[in-house]
Order: C-alpha cells, then structure tokens, then sequence
C-alpha cells in the first residue's frame, strides 16, 4: 500500500496503528509493503521502523529527486537522537531556503 503524506488528516496513534499492523505477522501474514511519505519528523523513530525502512528523498539544483536510505550515515541504534538530528541537516534532505525571502529582508536560511 502505498500512501502520500501519511500524517495529513490521520492522528498520529492512528497512524502507529497502521504502521503496527503492517509490522505484526498475526495482522499482516503474507507480508504486505506500507510505503509512505511525510512530513512529519516525530516518525523518526527506531523502536517504529528498522534503520533500513527509512529513507529520504531531496531535490538537487535542477530540482531532480534523489532517494537515500538513513542507513548511508551509519546511525548508532537507540544511542541517536534521529529526528533532532534529521532536523540538524545531518541527513540532509532539509527544504532550501535561501532564494526566500523573510518579511524583514533576512533570507530564509539566515
């Protein structure tokens, strides 16, 4: 099943109960695929989703998409914090703002 900005309009313990239903053998015995996009960082969790489930998409100057599992970066299981260090840019895949400009003037990475 494949589902486009997963936490749009779904509360986020419905969501884990979808996510849990794929993940149980007793709910999904045939082994069916969750694929899913979002927006929301909290979903960055490894006691959810194995290292290798998740990956990042980013767009490079000429605005094509490249796909990347968390696994390039070699994140130490249970010892790091991934949403902080998703959000830190350390994955990369974070929006490019510097062609904004703020209300005040500033840039939008400034």
């Amino acid at each position: 099943m494949a589902i486009d900005e997963l936490h749009d309009n779904i509360h986020p313990k419905m969501v884990k109960f979808l996510v849990d239903l794929f993940h149980n053998s007793e709910t999904n015995p045939k082994n069916a695929q969750l694929i899913f996009t979002t927006h929301e960082t909290s979903i960055l969790n490894q006691e959810d989703f194995r290292r290798d489930q998740i990956w990042f998409c980013e767009k490079d100057a000429s605005q094509a998409s490249k796909l990347y599992p968390l696994t390039d970066f070699s994140p130490r299981k249970g010892r790091e914090n991934l949403e902080a260090n998703y959000l830190a840019g350390r994955y990369g895949a974070l929006p490019y703002l510097k062609k904004f400009v703020q209300p005040d003037g500033r840039g939008g990475d400034d």
